[in-house]
């Protein structure tokens, strides 16, 4: 059973040994995203140890910035209708150019974090589907709570194997904002040493904390999901 996933967020962070960047790469930096279509950003900011570039929200809620600190390099789009594939690309251009321009040797750690949205099929709310079917709870199991909780949900970590380089952290919840919808995370830490030379892992931890969801976790709540809720009244 297919099950459309609609991711709203993407952030990655890679750590990388301290290093106190000059005003003049991150001027550098800019001049060279500014029209650049893998990693376009309009703002420029200068912060303590680095900078900030950022995109003008163009909806509400909407975030597409990346930040330069002395020991970091943080990617973030949130609800900015940028593609997975997208994505890819701008942490690998941005990558690329710590590498180049700000002489960053190395990543020493990468945390990726992907936060989707699915609709279970035969539920009409996400609190029952995860409390009803999921969790196996009838509504008198709430009754010693005094009320009725707004999300629900479950949080499943899953250690680095010898098979799976990174650790995964799963929550699975109801979403407020759209009732019907489920929001799902994953964390995913990688601690693996990404240089010039390897640059397509980096990209590929990425898509495996994205298809972790996508695959697994999904397939894992369509388990739960025949089990059908009653129309509502």
């Amino acid at each position: 059973m297919d099950y459309p996933m609609r991711s709203i967020a993407y952030l990655a962070e890679l750590i990388h040994p301290p290093r106190q960047h000059t005003a003049e790469e991150m001027q550098r930096i800019h001049s060279l995203t500014f029209a650049d279509p893998k990693a376009p950003y309009q703002n420029f900011q200068m912060i303590p140890g680095g900078a900030a570039l950022s995109n003008p929200p163009q909806q509400a809620n909407m975030i597409s910035t990346v930040t330069f600190l002395p020991d970091r390099v943080q990617v973030r789009e949130e609800m900015s209708g940028i593609s997975r594939e997208e994505f890819q690309d701008r942490v690998a251009r941005l990558s690329g150019l710590a590498f180049e321009v700000l002489h960053v040797p190395q990543f020493m750690v990468q945390n990726f974090i992907v936060r989707s949205l699915v609709n279970a099929r035969n539920f009409y709310d996400s609190r029952e589907f995860i409390a009803r079917s999921l969790l196996n709870m009838e509504e008198e199991d709430f009754a010693c709570l005094q009320r009725q909780p707004q999300i629900v949900g479950v949080r499943m970590v899953f250690p680095q194997t010898d098979e799976n380089r990174g650790m995964f952290n799963i929550r699975v919840e109801s979403y407020a904002a759209e009732p019907r919808s489920l929001f799902i995370e994953n964390v995913g830490v990688f601690k693996s040493v990404i240089n010039p030379h390897n640059l397509s892992d980096l990209t590929s931890n990425f898509f495996a904390t994205y298809d972790y969801i996508d695959g697994n976790v999904i397939d894992f709540i369509s388990q739960f999901d025949a089990r059908e809720e009653p129309p509502p009244s």
